[in-house]
């Protein structure tokens, strides 16, 4: 049983202090719900994009409802620079609270998003010892 509770004491400590732009932040693990956040984030990206650019009311709908019922490649999305700000947001506004997508937005650059991405990628709630396999 302790080695158990080890376990679960090292995936409570998967968040991650990291210094971005001279200021020091704490990424909080993403959890289900996050993701689920994301998925509709990105949705309601697409769905802004032919609001803006498509013309013709019908096709626009269409278009859509096609959004709406497609599901979302979450892996390719993640690798975005829109994908790496929403879930970089996503982790930071647990514990900065008063960061808006738009400040987080500013803090990423072509010099420091392979670094996040890395960072990001960590987030799983990792655990640094396996669970021990049960004996047959």
């Amino acid at each position: 049983m302790k080695e158990e509770k080890d376990n679960l004491e090292d995936i409570a400590k998967s968040d991650i202090t990291f210094e971005i732009k001279g200021k020091q932040y704490v990424l909080k693990v993403l959890t289900i719900r996050d993701l689920a956040d994301f998925r509709q984030y990105i949705k309601g990206e697409k769905i802004k994009l032919v609001q803006n650019t498509v013309r013709d009311p019908e096709e626009r709908i269409k278009l859509i409802q096609q959004i709406i019922n497609s599901s979302i490649d979450e892996t390719v999305e993640m690798g975005t620079m829109d994908g790496v700000c929403f879930l970089l947001w996503k982790s930071l506004v647990k514990e900065h609270k008063d960061l808006s997508l738009s400040q987080v937005d500013e803090m990423i650059d072509l010099t420091n998003i392979a670094e996040i991405s890395t960072l990001l990628a960590q987030l799983g709630g990792q655990i640094k010892r396996p669970f021990p396999m049960k004996k047959k």
